[in-house]
């Protein structure tokens, strides 16, 4: 399903959302090279004046991308956007679907429907406020109203196709990736120590070599690893493959659907396997 078919609130949180996971990773990023630098330049002693500007100059700014991480915690609007994204997501296709709450008449299910976006709106706050792409876009799309008024085998075809399935490739090829994420950075993170182990056993046999870049390797793993924290790489990689297997046995319940009622309820088992995952960014967020 495209991005423009969804309410605009959708749009404008899921922007937010990227926008400021970039600006995380990315001041984070610069932060951790910048000390490797440091510590690379401190290592190597080069006595030339341009050599001490860098240094400082990276100092400066692995101190100022800290001070930006500290006072403007992009991570919250992050993970708030994201959770108010999902939130609206998740209410949009339980509106087309006819399911539980908007079960009743379209006119009904409509103004049920704006109420809470509005109350959405109302316990983001903060978030809200933050919002600038799509605000002037409609929240109840013609897209959505058509889908809605669709017969049941049309819904429930387009709930599996654009829904199910959709969320059931997302979740596996993100578990996928993080598993390999997670052994790339833990065999690249091992091998760092291990060379400054070994460097620094070098060291007691040749003290008088005037330069050892042991503390250079130490900044280096000590960056690795707070990168591996910030990524969360195992622990998504574990918590997308039960998201994905919980959605692969719902999707096989999709045959089974015989009448409105049994659409209503796989469509609302199927949104609380997705809200379980999404449930992390609310439980992460602190605005």
């Amino acid at each position: 399903m495209q991005e423009k078919n969804y309410p605009a609130l959708y749009r404008s949180a899921d922007r937010l959302s990227l926008q400021a996971q970039n600006a995380f990773f990315g001041a984070l990023k610069l932060h951790l090279v910048l000390l490797v630098i440091a510590a690379t330049l401190s290592v190597l002693n080069i006595t030339h004046w341009l050599a001490a500007l860098l240094q400082f100059v990276s100092l400066v700014g692995a101190l100022a991308c800290s001070v930006y991480l500290f006072a403007k915690r992009p991570e919250r609007l992050w993970y708030a956007g994201r959770a108010l994204a999902e939130s609206v997501k998740t209410m949009a296709w339980r509106f087309m679907c006819r399911s539980e709450p908007f079960d009743a008449s379209d006119a009904e299910s409509a103004r049920l429907f704006q109420q809470k976006l509005g109350q959405l709106v109302s316990q983001n706050k903060d978030v809200a406020q933050a919002l600038t792409s799509h605000i002037e876009g409609e929240q109840l799309t013609e897209y959505m109203e058509q889908q809605r008024s669709a017969s049941l085998s049309e819904r429930q075809l387009a709930y599996v196709e654009c829904r199910v399935r959709e969320q059931l490739g997302w979740y596996a090829k993100k578990a996928r990736f993080n598993k390999y994420r997670a052994n790339v950075f833990f065999w690249v993170l091992i091998a760092v120590n291990l060379g400054a182990v070994i460097l620094a056993a070098l060291k007691i046999k040749f003290a008088e070599t005037p330069i050892w870049p042991t503390d250079a390797l130490v900044a280096l793993a000590a960056s690795l690893l707070s990168w591996m924290q910030a990524k969360r790489f195992s622990e998504l990689a574990s918590s997308y493959s039960l998201a994905a297997t919980e959605i692969g046995l719902i999707r096989d319940q999709a045959r089974m659907i015989t009448c409105e009622k049994d659409f209503s309820v796989f469509v609302a088992d199927a949104e609380n396997a997705f809200s379980r995952e999404h449930t992390q960014w609310v439980a992460r967020k602190d605005v």
